[in-house]
């Protein structure tokens, strides 16, 4: 299971170990059960309270319905027809390409086939879940975006430039609530539904122009581009109600405004694409836009535009359908590729199906990776072990072409997890297995193929964040300390690990900070009991991979979470101007700005209280020499050097 479902896991635990398991679903009964069914590789005794024996129950009947019809169709861990075959061992193999679908009709087989399964699997096994795609898709990790960050800009100097939003790939531009291009301030307002455009050549500030939402549309992140700004977000239409099926008709949206003149913004191209917003990027003057849409197959094979995705009202080619390795999906992710400087027209579309995705976008790739152990039907007590799917889609001046597959044991933390690096695919992964948790390193070439790999690393502990450069990786893992693990990759085909170094407490954000040093951001913790004491920034002297060491720490006692732990567009992290910037949480927020010094360490130069009450992540961002704390519809405004308080604004 990922982290996330851990956590939630260990929650349930503590609020019902109080609570009776019925008779029914005390272990050793359900041992007999499958010992009937001649189940021999039950090793692991479940001792939930009744909440946690009915998930338990729910990852058991995928296991039953499998072992009572003896159908390998449908499983998530199994492939089937033209895309599966066995070696010599019996072991199932993906094929390294990727299926295109035939027509309409195969995909409509691939969604009901594992919706019929879902269906009687619930029929049989009610957990009190209700629908069981509903409630593993609730506790995957959900997040609009990849969760990590590049290395600094070299483009601004101390007291010039103007800072940029934290891309996950160097070179490759991503959206965000708040944007700036060194003249006006671009902030989404706490409603969602417009941007106030903010004057900010001046000590005082001043609202200059607003763009508003269309109806029935909500934003949800946002580029400059010169003169254009292009505006992401979700449409909502009606509920359709045939036949007692029922599905919304949420769309992604891209309107494109002219801001030439910033009094009077001026729409002049809009288009859509089925399911809800899910992430975007901009790359050489393309937009990459990607959606999640939610397959229904109640209403029939005829009720096609609940189970086939659009793109400007128009379905996606059947043969723009890429189909997974198994008869196992619930949505797609579907990708359009829009020219910026011709806005209204679609470049090229493809739709992903699959289950609950994610996807990394290198400079050349995106890749789209599911943890196949999301899938009631996939999760067997017996195997117990995770797998991710992992398939590749070049990009290039907006054509997108499908291009190969494959798999790894194990689940990824984040897309920090996951770097390509000269044609080839490097992947740290946690594996949770039937008695034990591991981590491993994989390498893959570009047709996905495992070509090195370390297994049965840091037993007991999970990853929760990675890093890589150039022939070196670096990842995380945590339980009661902090073994950070240095990688050589330089011979892809026999990766090592050359360095470890355990210190208390662990990292959520790895940064490469200049030559030779790592930054991290974490959380403290005893090296006995693993208990965390606040938050934590470490500075790494990564000058020999062999000999990590932490050479700084700053320990924020008063903070005990930020939102740079799962948003990396939160940290502001320039080490041309000396800036780490990043709220935090304790009695209330803060935002801080550290400097640092490779002989004193960590300075604190800024502890302010953030003023904006929102549900919006905070953002600092700076124009020449001056820092904007921007939260919601409040923006307030420093001098960098003493950090004195300039001027504040409400949006």
């Amino acid at each position: 299971m990922t982290r996330q479902e851990k956590e939630i896991l260990d929650k349930i635990n503590d609020a019902t170990k109080d609570i009776e398991v019925p008779e029914s679903l005390q272990p050793e009964n359900i041992q007999k059960l499958l010992e009937k069914k001649k189940v021999k590789r039950w090793k692991r005794s479940y001792t939930y309270g009744l909440a946690a024996a009915s998930v338990a129950l729910v990852l058991l009947a995928g296991a039953v319905v499998h072992s009572l019809s003896g159908s390998e169709n449908g499983l998530g861990i199994v492939t089937s027809g033209e895309s599966a075959r066995k070696n010599s061992k019996g072991e199932f193999r993906i094929n390294t390409e990727i299926a295109l679908a035939e027509d309409y009709d195969q995909v409509y087989e691939y969604l009901e086939s594992y919706n019929t399964a879902l269906r009687e699997e619930n029929g049989r096994y009610d957990a009190g879940f209700g629908d069981g795609a509903a409630w593993y898709g609730a506790v995957e990790k959900s997040s609009s975006t990849d969760s990590a960050a590049s290395m600094e800009s070299d483009r601004a100097m101390p007291g010039e430039g103007y800072s940029d939003t934290n891309v996950r790939t160097e070179g490759v531009g991503e959206a965000d609530i708040v944007k700036t291009d060194g003249t006006y301030l671009y902030a989404l307002k706490d409603n969602a539904m417009e941007i106030a455009i903010v004057d900010a050549r001046n000590e005082q500030m001043k609202i200059a122009g607003t763009i508003k939402a269309r109806e029935n549309t909500q934003i949800s992140e946002f580029y400059v581009d010169g003169n254009q700004l292009f505006v992401l977000g979700n449409t909502y239409d009606v509920i359709i109600d045939t036949d007692e099926t029922f599905y919304d008709t949420e769309k992604a949206y891209l309107d494109t405004y002219d801001i030439s003149d910033v009094s009077n913004p001026k729409l002049k191209a809009s288009l859509e694409q089925s399911g809800r917003y899910h992430s975007s990027r901009y790359v050489d003057g393309y937009l990459y836009i990607f959606s999640n849409f939610y397959a229904y197959t109640d209403g029939g094979k005829n009720d096609k535009v609940a189970y086939v995705p659009q793109v400007n009202g128009s379905f996606i080619a059947d043969q723009d359908i890429y189909l997974p390795p198994a008869k196992a999906a619930t949505q797609y992710l579907v990708v359009c590729s829009v020219k910026a400087d011709d806005p209204g027209k679609i470049v090229d579309q493809k739709a992903v199906l699959s289950e609950f995705s994610e996807c990394y976008v290198s400079g050349n790739n995106i890749y789209v990776y599911e943890n196949t152990r999301s899938s009631v039907l996939a999760r067997t007590v017996f195997e117990n072990v995770n797998q991710t799917m992992i398939r590749r889609i070049s990009y290039k001046d907006g054509v997108l072409t499908g291009e190969a597959q494959g798999k790894i044991n194990g689940y990824l933390n984040d897309s920090f997890s996951i770097d390509e690096y000269n044609g080839n695919l490097r992947i740290v992964a946690t594996i949770d297995g039937a008695t034990e948790t591991t981590n491993a390193v994989y390498v893959l070439n570009n047709k996905l193929e495992i070509i090195g790999q370390i297994t049965d690393l840091a037993e007991g502990e999970t990853i929760y964040s990675a890093r890589f450069m150039g022939d070196t990786g670096y990842f995380v893992t945590f339980r009661q300390t902090d073994p950070l693990f240095s990688v050589d990759l330089s011979d892809p085909e026999n990766p090592e690990i050359i360095g470890t170094l355990k210190i208390p407490g662990f990292s959520e954000y790895l940064h490469f900070y200049g030559d030779n040093l790592l930054l991290g951001i974490g959380m403290d913790a005893d090296e006995e009991s693993g208990t965390t004491n606040g938050m934590k920034i470490s500075m790494f002297d990564i000058s020999d991979p062999k000999d990590v060491k932490e050479i700084h720490k700053y320990t924020m006692k008063e903070s005990y979470y930020s939102d740079v732990f799962y948003d990396y567009r939160a940290v502001l992290i320039d080490h041309n101007k000396n800036m780490i910037g990043f709220s935090a949480y304790g009695n209330q927020e803060m935002y801080y700005i550290f400097q640092y010094d490779k002989t004193n360490g960590f300075n604190l130069e800024m502890q302010e209280e953030v003023n904006g009450n929102s549900w919006m992540t905070a953002r600092g961002i700076y124009i020449n020499d001056r820092l904007y704390i921007v939260k919601g519809n409040a923006i307030e405004s420093y001098q960098i050097g003493d950090y004195t308080k300039i001027d504040d604004l409400l949006i």
